[in-house]
């Protein structure tokens, strides 16, 4: 029934699926301290985030015409809503999400270096929020080559865009004194404090998403790899993207749980085209099932 529903883009689906992220959203509620504007506010962002996201997968076809990535991830924002809280992560976040609709557009050749320069932008506005999402840059290049756009111009032009908010944001510094704020964003340091995933929360979330992204690979990329086509570049471009985000993920030095939305994007695409593969309808509703009773057992605990 679930997957039946799920099988198709509609926008009913998208009101569905919000109406889905609200009980999500109203649960944790009670278990937040916030006021009523600061809940108002957290309910426009994820609208801004939902579009983007959905104008993404809808717009580059990184699974079939169904609503099964999207599902997922209010899904896997389920997982983590207790922890999900507003602030630079979540803000930069958001921003690599208009890099990522920049970075998988250049599958198509019109206006590649417009698309490029904005992603540039894009980047560099979320470097200043959060240095680590620099990574994000290689998602870029791979997308370029992927798609046969590699030139001297699409090398250099990303990072002409990168360089225009992080001048500013120099200046600004300069002018206000705060030069060693600005010289901050450059001193990265690795850090291995990784104990709060260690809580039986965030451990059973790791393990039962992790696994089940890693048999969707594992069953999708034989059958994808093998044929010479659009889609084949854009689930390379969508494992990459998964990898850096793994990247960025781990080298965040402040861990409350809001970081792991850097992973949802790809995780949700790689968790709907596995289900994808499922051909009997029984077995894919047991599947989006796990995850729905997962979440909600997760948000009351």
């Amino acid at each position: 029934m679930l997957a039946n529903f799920f099988s198709k883009s509609k926008p009913v689906n998208f009101v569905v699926l919000f109406l889905l992220f609200l009980i999500y959203f109203g649960i944790a509620l009670f278990l937040k301290n916030i006021s009523f504007f600061s809940a108002g506010k957290e309910v426009f962002l994820f609208i801004i985030v939902f579009s983007i996201y959905n104008f993404i997968v809808l717009k580059n076809e990184v699974t079939f015409d169904n609503s099964f990535a999207f599902l997922f991830y209010v899904i896997l924002i389920g997982f983590f809503i207790k922890h999900i809280e507003i602030n630079s992560i979540f803000y930069a976040n958001l921003i690599c999400l208009l890099l990522f609709r920049k970075a998988y557009s250049v599958q198509t050749s019109k206006k590649v270096y417009q698309k490029l320069f904005d992603a540039g932008l894009w980047l560099g506005i979320s470097f200043i929020l959060e240095p680590y999402t620099f990574i994000f840059i290689f998602l870029l290049y791979i997308a370029v080559y992927l798609h046969n756009q590699l030139t001297y111009r699409t090398l250099l032009i990303p990072v002409l865009g990168y360089f225009v908010p992080v001048f500013f944001y120099y200046t600004y510094c300069f002018w206000y004194d705060k030069t060693e704020q600005f010289s901050n964003l450059f001193s990265w340091r690795i850090v291995f404090d990784y104990h709060l995933y260690s809580s039986k929360n965030f451990l059973f979330s790791i393990l039962f998403i992790g696994v089940f992204t890693f048999l969707s690979i594992i069953l999708k990329s034989p059958r994808t790899l093998a044929v010479l086509n659009k889609f084949r570049k854009n689930w390379i471009l969508i494992l990459l993207h998964l990898i850096l985000s793994g990247v960025v993920f781990l080298q965040v030095p402040e861990r409350t749980g809001v970081e792991f939305m850097y992973l949802l994007f790809p995780t949700s695409v790689v968790l709907a085209n596995g289900v994808e593969l499922i051909k009997k309808r029984w077995l894919a509703d047991v599947f989006i099932l796990l995850f729905l009773i997962s979440s909600f057992v997760l948000v009351f605990t």
